[in-house]
């Protein structure tokens, strides 16, 4: 290999070093059939059908804006139970993710305003923006330190509106390093942030809402590991 002395090269480098892990790289689109595995597993807390307690409830408070006729993303959509439900409000979705043969499933049952697409957010092209509502539900924790780069390159200029995350809450879990991810290429499952880790990563934005995941909704989705952040 030349030596490196650009970015990208650094980039790739360094995706490397995580892909050899023993996990691999779960942000490439080579970890397509572990996640169509995982999301299909009997009694996994993401089988669930039901949407986000943010999402339901940043709505009901009216900080999404007007869902009916909005156009938006669902990064990592996974089973798309977010996906549905926004839908349901009246939205055109557009879901992405790895699992392609899930999505393949998933397709006859959806709302007519959702199309799914299986993409690697991080490479392959990405539908177009903008959008209204660009959301994401647990994709952003499984990225690579050093490719949180290309994610907001990539994913904040769809934002016309506003964007919404979800992330293993670094109050409540413990986390690696980004330091001992980049060096042993092992993400560990999932890093972790806590607020003000959202709220400086996001800094191009302005932020709306920074808080816990209030567990104590029984029609969401609500573990009492998670944070969610809402920004414009």
């Amino acid at each position: 290999m030349a030596r490196l002395h650009t970015v990208d090269q650094l980039l790739d480098v360094l995706d490397q070093v995580v892909s050899a892990s023993g996990r691999g790289d779960r942000s490439h689109a080579s970890a397509a059939e572990y996640w169509n595995g995982l999301l299909t597993t009997p009694g996994h807390p993401l089988t669930s059908q039901l949407p986000d307690e943010p999402l339901v409830d940043w709505n009901e408070r009216g900080l999404l804006g007007d869902l009916a006729g909005a156009r938006v993303l669902d990064v990592g959509c996974g089973g798309g139970r977010n996906t549905r439900w926004l839908a349901e409000q009246g939205a055109a979705v557009e879901g992405v993710d790895l699992a392609g043969d899930l999505l393949d499933t998933l397709r006859p049952s959806m709302p007519a305003s959702v199309t799914l697409t299986a993409l690697d957010v991080l490479r392959d092209p990405l539908p177009a923006g903008p959008f209204d509502l660009v959301y994401d539900s647990g994709c952003f924790h499984h990225i690579a330190p050093h490719r949180r780069i290309t994610y907001l390159q990539r994913i904040l200029p769809l934002v016309r509106g506003r964007f919404g995350i979800v992330t293993f809450a670094a109050e409540r879990m413990e986390t690696p390093s980004d330091l001992d991810v980049v060096t042993t290429g092992d993400t560990y499952g999932g890093m972790t942030f806590s607020l003000d880790d959202l709220r400086t990563i996001f800094g191009a934005l302005s932020p709306v809402e920074l808080r816990a995941v209030h567990p104590d909704r029984p029609d969401a989705f609500a573990p009492d590991f998670l944070n969610a952040a809402l920004f414009k």
